[in-house]
């Protein structure tokens, strides 16, 4: 039951003695891993979390339905806080399924401040609590995210903030989306947009580095063509 629960987990051994050490016999684990053998206490923190609650809930099955052939696929509902505490980024996506496929009966309530977590939970239904005074408000009206990149995700009112890039560039990124949506710009405005690009210098673009190198290459080239056009005129 272990080795199904967790992850890339392929053998466990059960010791009396984890230090081969008699005289002061502990119990220990260790967990063939993709890294070899591993000590239980030798594990990330994210992957231990990971591991004690599961292994908690599956033992509740167990309990709750001695009599079932698979007590894992009984029904149930689970709440868990802050489900992506510690994990990493890749964990973090497919945790959801990874759960169901485990526990296909369970109902699975989570709280979460990862992006991730919420672009894989598209058919979930999405809640959002939000601080107002000296209270909280459940909303349900979430916005739909399917197929959403992570930057939008943190930039909707799912976490509300101003933008994906460094915070350092929040407050030159505002003014300059102040000047862009006037109607007309004078020419101290167009002297502010010039001292903002100059702050703010390159902005990469593309979701990878590839994409990046790419976009980079087309704005040299078209600042290269620009100049050339300025010259031949």
């Amino acid at each position: 039951m272990l080795i199904e629960l967790l992850p890339e987990v392929e053998d466990i051994q059960i010791l009396a003695d984890l230090d081969d050490n008699p005289a002061r016999p502990r119990p220990g684990i260790l967990l063939e891993t993709p890294y070899g053998w591993v000590p239980l206490q030798g594990l990330s923190l994210g992957y231990k979390t990971l591991l004690a609650w599961m292994v908690d809930f599956a033992s509740r099955l167990y309990e709750r339905y001695p009599d079932s052939e698979n007590p894992l696929a009984e029904p149930a509902v689970v709440l868990v806080d802050e489900i992506d505490l510690h994990l990493h980024p890749a964990w973090q996506r497919k945790l959801l399924s990874y759960l169901s496929e485990r526990f296909p009966n369970v109902q699975f309530i989570v709280t979460a401040h990862s992006p991730l977590v919420v672009q894989a939970a598209e058919n979930a239904n999405i809640v959002v609590l939000r601080r107002e005074g000296d209270h909280v408000v459940i909303d349900n009206s979430g916005a739909a995210v399917r197929n959403w990149r992570v930057d939008q995700i943190l930039t909707s009112e799912l976490s509300g903030l101003p933008s994906a890039r460094p915070p350092a560039l929040d407050a030159l990124l505002a003014e300059r989306r102040d000047i862009l949506t006037k109607p007309r710009l004078s020419a101290a405005d167009r002297r502010a947009l010039e001292r903002i690009e100059r702050e703010i210098g390159e902005l990469p673009s593309g979701e990878t580095p590839e994409q990046m190198e790419a976009m980079d290459i087309i704005q040299q080239a078209a600042r290269s063509l620009k100049k050339a056009g300025g010259a031949s005129g």
